[in-house]
């Protein structure tokens, strides 16, 4: 596997979902997810690629989730993952669950994605678009789930041409037997893989050239 290049001109880290219905114990959700999220301490290592991202002058971009009534009432061809989220009423805007976390708080250096509907925001929200236009083409990929929303972002990414770099210990899934799916799947996938503290200190490093 080749090691991917940081560079400040054409380097993003894209963060999934990192809202409080993935993230917090008031989720709707929090029973399926809540152990891997607090095993992996999910929170704190996407926040600190928030700041090592800030501090290396890497552009952090958010592909987060949402819906409104007008979804939950009327789409038809639901999925698996769309019945738990809508029987749920997962990321529903109109309550606190798509808000995002406290502790990733867009800030100045944060752009954020319209909403996806479905797992990849490639196909349904502006990712792809919102990248190329700012001279992107290479991501640093984090955020929830694991084998969800991060696989897909990564597998389209790949598709549609991004070089892409999988942070494997800042997800985290319904239970172990998920999230080690995802993982296996990041090896054959991404162009590299590689845990937040390596991560960290190479968004650090960026700035000066010496990622």
């Amino acid at each position: 596997m080749t090691g991917v290049e940081i560079d400040t001109e054409r380097t993003a880290v894209l963060i999934t979902d990192p809202q409080i219905d993935f993230l917090k114990p008031e989720s709707v959700v929090w029973e399926k997810v809540g152990e891997t999220v607090e095993e992996n301490a999910v929170v704190e290592k996407l926040r600190r690629l928030r700041d090592a991202a800030r501090a290396g002058d890497v552009p952090v971009v958010y592909s987060p989730h949402e819906y409104e009534d007008a979804e939950y009432d009327e789409w038809q061809h639901l999925n698996t993952i769309d019945e738990i989220m809508f029987d749920t009423r997962m990321f529903d805007v109109a309550g606190d669950g798509a808000d995002f976390v406290p502790e990733l708080e867009p800030d100045d250096n944060t752009f954020v994605l319209s909403p996806h509907k479905q797992l990849s925001g490639f196909w349904s929200n502006d990712a792809q678009i919102q990248l190329r236009q700012r001279g992107i083409d290479t991501i640093v990929l984090a955020g929830m789930s694991a084998n969800l929303c991060v696989e897909s972002h990564l597998r389209d990414a790949v598709e549609n041409g991004f070089e892409v770099l999988t942070v494997t210990d800042a997800t985290a899934a319904a239970g172990e037997d998920a999230l080690e799916a995802a993982l296996t799947n990041y090896e054959f996938i991404a162009h590299e893989t590689a845990t937040t503290g390596d991560v960290v200190d190479r968004l650090e490093a960026a700035a000066d050239g010496s990622a």
